[in-house]
């Protein structure tokens, strides 16, 4: 039953994720690796959840028992970070030991081979196949830890490249002159030592850092750095007179940003700001392109039609953008769950990253036109562009009604909905309709849930609030 989701495998500690079933995958991934690479060896990090650096010594023990040579971060780090140290030290893999943003009571792990990015889907069956034979030559699983392969182990805690790498895309000098007063959220998660490093010590800001303490619990809130769970930031901004409000999640490849004004942007709007962005002050060449998943907003597609930029859609989960990414310049590559990478970067979602892209825009924004914040920024775009309206409704359904709401979606075409025809059917992840004026439908079964998934968007709150009634009700009466 283990099976590796849209970014690893993730599941309850103690009740599936336990230590013989780690051993299991990971040894299901170290016969990936003989067969597959030239046995540099791997890389492991882990995140601040419970037991994390325990099983990431026993990954360890593991593929070092199969005679690969292991490097193991010294203290919680990014997954960002865990994927950059496999280029930088030019291994054959790296595990990151995280269930990002799920709630404390999971953990999870995620592989990551050679290139930096998330494993692909081809990746991951292999080494789907390679479980389940070895779990049919040994249905129990191993009971014994395999200290002969802590021989093979070393530690670092040198992540100084990391730094430089993540630091080299932006203007550091227009943020430091900036004197930006910034609040910084890492939810008790993996940057809560790296990012705020960051901040004072290579960008020269003296920033009000909280909920910076290891907590399995993560203050008993979810570590996702939603609006809903950022009141905490809400409030350090408001004591500390805040310009920007920064947040990361568990594994700190998720953001989310709050400006001045309060206005929480969510990742659709974030990513469309920071490839308006980009384009104002950067220089890019012919046959650069933007890719995004078929869940995110159609905004950057109009931005990159002004700008006669390839824009590539792909399906939902950052493995697909990654892809792209190792095989063609990508200015930008962004999913409208919180991950974004850029030229020049690692093809792996960084939230890091992300938010120092966001200082610089805010220093920017600061040094041009005074009082001038993010939701501003974005009122600008929007009057370029039009308002882009967008949401995602997360619908309980039976498991079993899930693929007659697929192809109920998909049976649209052609039908109106308030006199607006649907045109075009994708049908690349779960079923999107889109709609003449531009808006947009898509309907996703959730793998892990009894949960269907609806985005919607539109250039009309009207319409948009229609189309929201349209799905609600369609769902119902298919479950009914």
């Amino acid at each position: 039953m283990i099976k590796f989701g849209t970014d690893g495998w993730r599941a309850l500690i103690a009740r599936q994720f336990t230590f013989d079933n780690l051993r299991l995958v990971v040894r299901a991934i170290g016969k990936y690796l003989d067969n597959n690479s030239k046995n540099n060896g791997v890389f492991i990090g882990y995140d601040n959840r419970f037991l994390s650096e325990e099983f990431a010594a026993e990954a360890g023990r593991v593929l070092g028992s199969m005679g690969q040579k292991i490097v193991i971060s010294a203290e919680a780090i990014p997954t960002p970070t865990t994927a950059f140290m496999v280029r930088e030290l030019s291994m054959s893999g790296a595990l990151m030991i995280t269930a990002s943003h799920n709630p404390p009571q999971y953990n999870g792990i995620k592989f990551i081979p050679d290139y930096g990015g998330p494993a692909d889907s081809a990746i991951t069956g292999e080494i789907e196949k390679h479980l389940k034979s070895i779990t049919k030559d040994n249905p129990g699983g191993s009971s014994n830890s395999l200290q002969a392969g802590s021989d093979n182990i070393s530690y670092t805690s040198d992540f100084s490249k990391y730094r430089e790498k993540v630091l080299s895309h932006f203007n550091l000098g227009l943020i430091k002159r900036s004197g930006l007063k910034v609040s910084a959220d890492m939810m008790n998660g993996a940057a809560f030592h790296i990012f705020p490093s960051i901040l004072k010590d290579s960008l020269d800001i003296d920033a009000n850092v909280i909920n910076i303490h290891r907590d399995p619990l993560f203050g008993g809130k979810l570590p996702d750095p939603s609006e809903k769970n950022l009141d905490s930031l809400r409030k350090a901004m408001k004591d500390n007179d805040s310009d920007i409000g920064l947040a990361l999640d568990g594994d700190a490849d998720r953001f989310g940003v709050i400006d001045k004004k309060g206005v929480f942007l969510n990742p659709n709007n974030v990513i469309s700001l920071c490839l308006y962005y980009l384009l104002k002050t950067r220089e890019y060449e012919p046959g650069d392109q933007v890719v995004r998943t078929v869940a995110t907003t159609h905004l950057l597609d109009a931005i990159c039609k002004k700008n006669k930029i390839i824009l590539n859609e792909k399906p939902v989960g950052f493995k697909h953008i990654g892809k792209e990414m190792l095989k063609n310049n990508v200015i930008i590559g962004g999913e409208e769950s919180g991950g974004l990478s850029i030229k020049g970067h690692i093809p792996e979602k960084d939230g890091l990253m992300a938010h120092i892209m966001l200082l610089e825009i805010q220093a920017y924004l600061k040094d041009r036109y005074g009082e001038f914040f993010l939701s501003d920024y974005l009122d600008q775009v929007y009057s370029e562009f039009g308002t882009f309206f967008n949401t995602r409704l997360d619908i309980e359904i039976p498991d079993d009604r899930k693929i007659e709401v697929i192809r109920y979606f998909s049976n649209q075409l052609g039908a109106k909905i308030d006199n607006e025809e649907i045109i075009e059917l994708i049908d690349i992840d779960g079923s999107k309709i889109v709609f003449g004026n531009g808006s947009w439908i898509l309907a996703r079964a959730s793998g892990t849930e009894p949960i269907i998934r609806c985005y919607i968007e539109a250039l009309d709150e009207g319409f948009f609030n229609k189309l929201k009634d349209f799905v609600n009700k369609a769902i119902k009466d298919i479950c009914s």
